[in-house]
Parts: C-alpha cells; sequence; structure tokens
C-alpha cells in the first residue's frame, strides 16, 4: 500500500515545535486507534527567500503559493496551513481585518489554489484566531511553569477568566495575545511556547479552542476517512 503524505506548512520556529510535538502525535494516535496506518505526517516552515533558501520569518501569499507548488508536483495527498490571523499579509485573497471573517479569506485561498495550481491535492487552509500565542490561554498551568511573579500571574489569569474561548482574545496592536504577554513579562516566543503549551496539554488546548479544534478533527478524519 502506498503511503499518503500531509503537509503541514508553518510561519517559524515555535509552531514548527508546536505541530511536531504535540500536533502530528495526536493525529498518529488519533490514526492508530482506529486501526489506520500508511500516514505520512510532516510539518515545514514556509520558504520566505528561494536564492538563500530561508524558511520562516514574513511570509506574504507568494511565499505560501509557492510552497503549496513545489508540495503538489513532489507528490501529497493532503495539504494544510498554521498561519496567525494577527497581522496577516494584505497579498492574501479575501484580505480582512475583521476576525469574524477569516472563514472567507481561508475559503479564498482555497478557491485561488484551485483556480492556479493543476492537480492541487486536497487542501485545508488553517488560519489562527488572532495567532498562535491564544493557546497560551487555554489554562494557567503554563504562565505558573514558568513565571514566579504573584502580579503577572493575577494580571494573566485576569485576561484567561475573562475569556471563555481564548480565540477571542483579539488582534489590535496592543491587545494581541502575544501583545499582551510582551507587555506583562519578558516573553520569548521561540524559548518559552513549546514548553507552557506542554505543560497545559494538548486536551486542554483542543478543549478550549473551538477554531483549533476543528481543524484538527478536519484532519483527522481526512486520516481516518
Amino acid at each position: 500500500m502506498a503511503v499518503k503524505r500531509m503537509v503541514i506548512l508553518v510561519e517559524g520556529d515555535s509552531e514548527l515545535a508546536f505541530i511536531k510535538r504535540m500536533l502530528i502525535p495526536q493525529l498518529y494516535a488519533r490514526s492508530e486507534a482506529k486501526g489506520i496506518s500508511g500516514w505520512s505526517i510532516e510539518t515545514c516552515k514556509i520558504i520566505s527567500n528561494r536564492k538563500l533558501q530561508k524558511k520562516g520569518g514574513n511570509i506574504n501569499y507568494e511565499y505560501l503559493y509557492n510552497d503549496i507548488e513545489r508540495f503538489t508536483s513532489q507528490g501529497c495527498s493532503v495539504l494544510t496551513t498554521f498561519l496567525d490571523f494577527f497581522r496577516l499579509p494584505n497579498d492574501f485573497p479575501g484580505y480582512t481585518i475583521n476576525g469574524n471573517q477569516i472563514h472567507l479569506v481561508e475559503l479564498a485561498m482555497k478557491h485561488d489554489l484551485k483556480e492556479r495550481i493543476p492537480h492541487l491535492p486536497c487542501f485545508v487552509p488553517y488560519i489562527q484566531k488572532y495567532e498562535f500565542e491564544a493557546l497560551l490561554f487555554s489554562n494557567m498551568n503554563g504562565f505558573n511553569y514558568l513565571i514566579d511573579d504573584a502580579k503577572i500571574l493575577e494580571a494573566l489569569n485576569k485576561i484567561t477568566e475573562q475569556y471563555t474561548n481564548p480565540e477571542d482574545i483579539n488582534g489590535g496592536q496592543d491587545t494581541a495575545p502575544s501583545k499582551r504577554l510582551m507587555a506583562l513579562f519578558n516573553y520569548n516566543k521561540t524559548a518559552d511556547s513549546i514548553e507552557m503549551l506542554k505543560k497545559i496539554g494538548f486536551d486542554t488546548i483542543y478543549a478550549r479552542c473551538p477554531r483549533f479544534s476543528n481543524w484538527f478533527d478536519c484532519l483527522c478524519s481526512l486520516i481516518i476517512d
């Protein structure tokens, strides 16, 4: 039986670590529980400078398009993305700053790629509302692990309790999840985020973040069905 390939395209090192160390093992666990095998699931940072083969950094739509075209030509069963809505470049199809219309951007991406890339495999566009750091607010476990300042923890707890859905923490210049973290402590995305997310646990993130969980469920269904 031929191995089927799923590729998850991300923006940077923190997202790469999260997908590789937390999300992909969950996908394999769900498929194994159903007796499904024969899938290769991998994640890759988007190439943002082809001459230097540099990956990550500032991502525009053409960079993403180029990678999707490349993986299509290599052979792939499923392609998906894990991108931030906050500061999404304005060259994306269907661009908007309205967080309630992210699904329209995703639909526009899918339509554009189908029009431009022959033989595009199953493509699942996913844009995280409002950004990757929203997941860190799923509960206080990650913050409690990293921070020992009671005042900072109290401020973070107020934010966490204020939002039933962490994905609703808005994406303004000063109010996006990452901006809130940087305003309170010396947040280092690459060094801190994966350790905090591991303390929170995948099941809690899945339960608290419905947009993220819907995407995960979609990927599971493509593997299992």
